[in-house]
C-alpha cells in the first residue's frame, strides 16, 4: 500500500530546514534560493502548450509587478482582482498583499449589482481585470467614486494599464527596486476576502500576511502525500479562500507544481493535457466524476467487467499490489491518466464516493475550513475509515464546543494565527462572533470525540426548529439521501410552508433536482426512495414533501446552494408523502 506522509514532513530539512516561513515573502525568497529551477505553475498559452514558471520566474515576476505597482501610485492601495483563473492571478494576489497594498478577490461571475457592493464595500482604489469583463466593471464602476483605476490582466486594452507593462517598468527599476526592501508589517491587513453569502450577505473578512503565512503553514502540517509523482491542477474559483490560500500557496510553499486550469468549463479539456495526479475540488464535483465513470462503464457495456475487476485489484493490494492504475486505464483516461488523490472541502462527502473511488485507487482527503480562519481549520486523510469527520484540527489551532447539548453537540469555535481579527469596517458583525479570548464562533453545530476529531452536525444558520423543540441539521438528512439516491444532481431539505385548504403547517421539504436524463424514473420509484430514506431516519427528520424543479438550484461558485434563495412555501407541484 502506499505511505502518506505530511508536506511538513517532506519538507522538514529542505525548505523548512530554517524553521517556518515568516511570510509570504520570506517563503519567495527561500524558493528562489533552493530552488531556482524547478517548475511551480503552469498554464496553457494562447496555442494549448504548457507554459511553465519555476520558482525563480515567480519570485521575479512578483518583484517586478511590485515595483510598477508602486510606480503606479498604488502604494498602500486597495486592490481588488476581478478575472478567471491564470498564473497572472496568483502572481498580481501575492504581489499586492506581501508589500503594495490590501487585495480583494472577487468573483467574476458577480451581477452588476453584487460587484458594485463588494467593490465598496472593500475600498477598492483599483482593480486588475480580465479584459472580458471590462464591461461589467466598468458599469460596476460608476457606483464605485473610489475606483480610479482599471488595469487588465490577460491583454492590452487602448487607454488602460496592462499587467505586462506593469512588470516591465519594475524590471527597468530592478537595480533600485522599491518593492524588494519593504519590511512587512505581517499585523497590517494584506487580503480581504468575502464570504460565499449561502446564507445572507457577504461579509469582509480582513486576513493578514501572518494569518496567510499561518494558513500555508496549517495545510502542510496536515495535508499527506505520496512519495511517487506529485503534481495538482487549480480547478476551483480563485475568489475562493481555499484556492489560492490553502491548495496554491501550500504547493509553492511545497516546491510542487500546480497547473492552472482558466475555467470550470474547460475542466475536463485541460485535465487531459495537464494529467494531474491530484485535484481539490468540492464534494458535488467529486460525486460528479463518480457518477460519470459508471455511466460511461454502463453505456459501454463494461459495467461488470469493471466490478469484477475492483473485486481483483482490492485482494491484490491486501498484499501491497496495486494494479488499479493498469487495470482501470478507461476510467482514468478521462482524468488525464494520472489521477491517484482528491482533496475536498465544502461540505459532507458521501461514503458511497469515497468507497468508490478508493476502489478505482483514486484517494479522497476532506479538508474543513472556513474563510474566517484562514481558511483551513482541519484534514481527514482517512475517510475510507472514518468518512464522517473532518478529522483532527492542525497542530497549530485550539478548539471548543460552547454550548454544547446532551450529546455533546454545540457550536465550533477555533483559535489560532490563521485566524482572522474580524470583518472589514464591520464592528457590530465582528463583536457577533469574534471573543475576546481570540476564539471564532465558526457557526456550525458540531462535536468533538474522545481522539480530537470534528464531526459536523451542520451549519448553525441552517439548523431547522420545529415547533415541539426538536432540531434538524439539514446536511445531515442530505448526506443520507445522497448516500440512497445516485441519480439526484441536487439535494437540498428544508422547511416551507404547506397549504391544504384553509389549513397552512410547516414541513420538512427535499428539494431533488434530476436532469432530464435521469427522468425516465416514474414518480412512484422517486417516492419509493424517499420512504427508504425515511425508514433510516427519527421520524422528526422524515422527508414531508418532494420538490422536483425544472432547473437547479442557484449555487455560490464554488457550487453550494444558496439556501438564502431556497422557497418559503411548497409549490403546490410537489409531491406530498404525508
Amino acid at each position: 500500500m502506499k505511505k502518506y506522509r505530511t508536506e511538513r514532513e517532506y519538507q522538514r530539512n529542505t525548505l523548512l530546514k530554517d524553521g517556518d516561513y515568516r511570510s509570504i515573502r520570506d517563503m519567495l525568497v527561500r524558493i528562489n534560493r533552493l530552488i531556482p529551477e524547478t517548475r511551480i505553475l503552469a498554464e496553457l498559452d494562447k496555442e494549448k502548450q504548457i507554459k511553465y514558471y519555476t520558482a525563480h520566474d515567480i519570485y521575479e515576476e512578483v518583484m517586478c509587478l511590485g515595483d510598477g505597482l508602486i510606480a503606479a501610485g498604488l502604494a498602500g492601495a486597495h486592490i481588488a482582482i476581478i478575472s478567471e483563473n491564470c498564473c497572472r492571478y496568483v502572481f498580481a494576489d501575492i504581489t499586492i498583499s506581501s508589500g503594495v497594498g490590501v487585495v480583494t478577490p472577487i468573483d467574476c461571475n458577480a451581477p452588476v449589482a453584487l460587484m458594485q457592493t463588494l467593490l465598496t464595500q472593500c475600498d477598492a482604489d483599483a482593480v486588475f481585470c480580465g479584459a472580458g469583463y471590462l464591461d461589467i466593471v466598468r458599469e460596476a464602476q460608476k457606483g464605485c467614486p473610489k475606483v480610479k483605476t482599471l488595469i487588465t490582466i490577460d491583454r492590452k486594452v487602448e487607454g488602460l494599464p496592462y499587467y505586462e507593462e506593469l512588470v516591465e517598468k519594475g524590471r527597468s527599476m530592478a537595480s533600485a527596486s522599491v518593492y524588494r526592501e519593504i519590511e512587512l508589517n505581517l499585523d497590517a491587513p494584506a487580503k480581504i476576502l468575502f464570504t460565499s453569502g449561502t446564507t445572507g450577505a457577504n461579509k469582509g473578512v480582513v486576513l493578514t500576511n501572518a494569518n496567510l503565512t499561518a494558513n500555508m503553514i496549517n495545510c502542510m502540517d496536515v495535508i499527506q502525500v505520496d512519495e511517487g509523482e506529485n503534481t495538482s491542477m487549480s480547478v476551483l474559483p480563485m475568489h475562493h479562500a481555499t484556492e489560492i490560500n490553502t491548495h496554491i500557496m501550500a504547493r509553492i510553499g511545497c516546491g510542487r507544481l500546480t497547473y492552472v486550469n482558466d475555467n470550470m468549463r474547460n475542466m475536463m479539456a485541460n485535465i487531459k493535457i495537464f494529467q494531474p495526479t491530484v485535484l481539490t475540488i468540492v464534494p458535488m464535483i467529486a460525486t460528479a466524476f463518480y457518477k460519470t465513470i459508471w455511466a460511461q462503464a454502463k453505456k459501454a457495456g463494461k459495467d461488470e467487467k469493471l466490478r469484477k475487476g475492483i473485486k481483483l485489484t482490492n485482494l491484490l493490494r491486501k498484499f501491497g499490489v496495486d494494479k488499479t492504475h493498469d487495470l482501470f486505464k478507461d476510467v482514468y483516461a478521462p482524468f488525464g491518466g494520472k489521477l491517484k488523490m482528491i482533496v475536498c472541502g465544502g461540505s459532507m462527502l458521501n461514503p458511497v464516493v469515497i468507497k468508490g473511488m478508493n476502489d478505482l485507487g483514486i484517494h479522497i482527503e476532506n479538508g474543513y475550513g472556513i474563510t474566517e480562519c484562514g481558511p483551513l481549520i482541519s484534514m481527514n486523510a482517512d475517510t475510507l475509515k472514518e468518512h464522517l469527520s473532518v478529522g483532527r484540527p492542525c497542530p497549530a489551532l485550539e478548539t471548543k464546543i460552547v454550548n454544547a447539548d446532551e450529546n455533546g453537540i454545540g457550536e465550533l469555535c477555533v483559535r489560532g494565527k490563521s485566524v482572522a481579527k474580524g470583518y472589514y469596517n464591520d464592528p457590530a458583525a465582528t463583536a457577533e462572533v469574534f471573543g475576546a479570548d481570540g476564539f471564532f464562533n465558526t457557526g456550525d453545530s458540531a462535536r468533538i470525540d474522545k481522539k480530537g476529531r470534528i464531526f459536523l452536525m451542520g451549519r448553525k444558520k441552517n439548523t431547522i426548529v420545529l415547533q415541539n423543540g426538536k432540531n434538524i441539521c439539514p446536511e445531515e438528512v442530505e448526506n443520507v439521501i445522497e448516500t440512497n439516491l445516485d441519480y439526484a444532481n441536487d439535494i437540498v431539505v428544508y422547511q416551507a410552508e404547506l397549504k391544504s385548504g384553509s389549513f397552512v403547517r410547516e414541513t420538512l421539504v427535499a428539494g431533488l433536482y434530476i436532469e432530464e436524463a435521469d427522468k425516465r424514473r416514474d414518480i412512484e420509484a422517486i417516492i419509493a426512495d424517499i420512504r427508504k430514506v425515511n425508514a433510516l431516519l427519527p421520524d422528526y427528520k422524515r422527508i414531508e414533501y418532494i420538490e422536483l424543479p425544472a432547473q437547479e438550484y442557484e449555487k455560490t461558485s464554488t457550487r453550494k446552494i444558496r439556501r438564502a434563495t431556497l422557497p418559503t412555501a411548497c409549490s403546490g407541484t410537489g409531491i406530498s408523502l404525508i
